[in-house]
């Protein structure tokens, strides 16, 4: 396969590519939004994640996946996290976000960690 992709160039690898996220539903075929922590803790990370994901009321058109340690779990002495969300469609990833993200404001934990919201991330590792 990879000696296919190489004579028909860009092209065959863009194809593939494509192909590949329609299988497995993921962008440009869904909708994605990652909450990404860090802290002076691999614990304190992922504890604070767990927690936002805890108090998810996700509808069934949205799914949590993780959370999980970032690709590259420590960088200046951090621990980074992160957590997806991802749904179909777009408009009910915005209503769960805009239901869900006062709520993780709120947790004490979110105070611990520096946290952000990152709709449509271009690179997820």
């Amino acid at each position: 396969m990879l000696l296919s992709l190489l004579s028909e160039g860009y092209d065959g690898f863009a194809r593939a590519a494509l192909e590949e996220r329609a299988q497995a539903s993921w962008p440009p075929f869904s909708r994605l939004a990652a909450v990404r922590d860090s802290a002076t803790t691999a614990a304190a990370a992922l504890e604070f994640l767990t927690e936002a994901r805890k108090i998810a009321k996700a509808p069934r058109n949205v799914k949590l996946l993780g959370p999980v340690p970032a690709a590259m779990a420590k960088r200046a002495g951090r621990h980074h996290a992160q957590l997806l969300v991802e749904s179909v469609e777009r408009g009910a990833l915005h209503r769960f976000l805009d239901g869900w993200l006062p709520e993780v404001e709120q947790l004490q934990r979110a105070r611990r960690v520096r946290w952000a919201l990152d709709v449509d991330p271009i690179e997820l590792f």
